[in-house]
């Protein structure tokens, strides 16, 4: 079984709830500065050789679209990359808000066997299907 649980921080643990909001942040300021000053990024070395687009191929056009709230453009361009962005983005505001309050408990990821397994395969899925979608939509 694969679920969310809230669960006190255990010793030793990485404490990504202190850290996540700032480097959201940080990387969200970077990313807008880059943009902003017009900088752009080297093609895809890997589809230059083999024509074929990797998985990050579209991230770039991706994080662009979603820095101008554009969500249609940047699921166009990577919905993968749209998807974790987000995602990460969401968890960063929970975290902001759960340090705010002092709150103990940190949402975790619980997993048991079986469920290990069938994020491995959610996750292989998902990768597949991205690149598959890249493959058909991505300009040559």
């Amino acid at each position: 079984m694969i679920r969310l649980v809230r669960r006190p921080l255990i010793p030793g643990e990485f404490d990504a709830e202190r850290w996540l909001p700032s480097i959201v942040i940080g990387v969200a300021a970077l990313a807008w500065t880059f943009f902003y000053l017009g900088l752009t990024t080297p093609a895809c070395l890997f589809r230059k050789l083999t024509g074929v687009p990797c998985l990050a191929c579209g991230g770039t056009r991706c994080v662009r679209s979603l820095a101008s709230f554009d969500l249609m453009s940047a699921f166009a361009f990577s919905p993968l990359v749209a998807l974790v962005a987000l995602g990460v983005c969401g968890w960063a505001a929970w975290a902001l808000v759960a340090r705010l309050r002092s709150d103990p408990l940190r949402v975790r990821l619980a997993t048991d066997d079986a469920g290990r397994i069938h994020l491995r395969w959610i996750i292989g899925c998902a990768l597949i299907a991205h690149w598959a979608w890249l493959y058909c939509k991505l300009p040559v």
